[in-house]
């Protein structure tokens, strides 16, 4: 089977005791699959006595918000006694993730972990990806092969344009945005060709630049507007630990400073916009390829744009509270994933872009302009 990821895939290690947010105390849910659970029942039952069983699932009960086999060093007691071969398939695997099609398999590793991110904002501006070659065995999953291949066409567009030194962090915003309505028009006539023209329209950074100035400018005002209107969006979510909840009131009650003080952050801080680009190429890597099996392309570019756009905020101001640095700006993008990525709130963020007016077209376009 042919594979397909970013090139510091092979490079990713998990930091084990060493990272400061560790996955294993986040109070996460942790699935343990049939032969680990049955390996233990057979090592030694009492193991299974922090087990229980949901809907036909096995999850580890969570103590005091973290998984009980962790040792006073942090470290996975099961993992120690028993070997790597012996940890549930998620254990060993997080925060990597996997899509099939056919004899064609991608691969990467989610923002969630620090350790990934920091490998994603690394290598900001010059993302690249590789091919390698595995012996499993071809899925029978369904999807559309035509579809496929636009979409992976029209998706190496959309990398080379969120790391385009041509265009400006408002006009790739914008681009993703034109790129999701124009998409949502196609697919509602059903041109299985649409991505692949999509690909010719947004191949030339010229005509980006064109599309986005049509969209306008808006005032500070304006801007400001819309950008309370969306925050408080996630303001409804539900989060599991308090240092979102609290970045979003930080946020809002800063916000004209951040306005305000945007331009001068990017003096200081050129590659910040870079960095966060590359948030944009992993979101478009990650969740874009499920549109050639189902997946609606608007949700998809417009929750790339809001991931963008809602850290951009927390970097200015951490910035004005002299806290911003390459490190702090790791944290902010795991910490956003954690919190809106993997949980919840995606699928109910995908949802809203159809049914919430406060994610509007045009409110979306002057959030674009901070």
């Amino acid at each position: 089977m042919e594979v397909f990821g970013p090139v510091f895939f092979k490079d990713f290690r998990c930091l084990g005791c060493e990272c400061k947010d560790n996955c294993c105390r986040m109070g996460w849910d942790i699935e343990i699959d049939c032969d680990t659970y049955n390996y233990y029942m057979s090592a030694d039952s009492s193991i299974c006595s922090h087990i229980a069983r949901r809907n036909g699932e096995y999850y580890i009960k969570q103590e005091n918000g973290q998984c009980p086999f962790l040792n006073e060093k942090g470290l996975c007691s099961l993992l120690l006694e028993y070997g790597q071969e012996h940890i549930s398939q998620i254990c060993d695997q997080h925060p990597r993730f996997y899509q099939w099609f056919g004899g064609y398999k991608e691969a990467g590793t989610g923002l969630c972990c620090e350790e990934s991110a920091r490998l994603w904002l690394m290598h900001a501006g010059k993302i690249s990806f590789c091919k390698w070659e595995t012996n499993e065995q071809d899925d029978d999953l369904a999807f559309d092969p035509r579809m496929l291949e636009g979409v992976i066409n029209a998706r190496q567009v959309l990398f080379g344009l969120m790391q385009s030194g041509e265009l400006t962090f408002s006009q790739k915003l914008k681009a993703l945005l034109i790129f999701g309505l124009n998409a949502q028009d196609m697919e509602a006539e059903e041109d299985p060709g649409c991505y692949e023209e999509l690909a010719q329209i947004f191949s030339d950074p010229e005509n980006v630049k064109d599309l986005a100035e049509q969209l306008g400018k808006n005032t500070r005002e304006d801007i400001i507007k819309a950008c309370l209107d969306v925050l408080s969006c996630f303001e409804e979510f539900d989060y599991m630990k308090e240092a979102f909840p609290g970045a979003i009131s930080r946020i809002k009650s800063r916000l004209d400073d951040i306005v305000a003080g945007a331009k001068a952050f990017d003096k200081a801080f050129p590659r910040a916009s870079e960095q966060l680009c590359a948030v944009g190429v992993y979101n478009i890597f990650r969740y874009f390829i499920g549109c050639s099996s189902g997946a609606q392309c608007l949700p998809v570019m417009v929750c790339s744009l809001l991931n963008m756009w809602f850290i951009r905020l927390w970097d200015i101001l951490l910035w004005l509270d002299g806290n911003f640095d390459f490190a702090a700006q790791v944290l902010a993008v795991k910490e956003y994933s954690k919190e809106v990525e993997y949980s919840d709130n995606t699928d109910t963020l995908w949802e809203s872009v159809y049914t919430d007016s406060r994610l509007s077209a045009d409110r979306l376009v002057k959030i674009t302009e901070v």
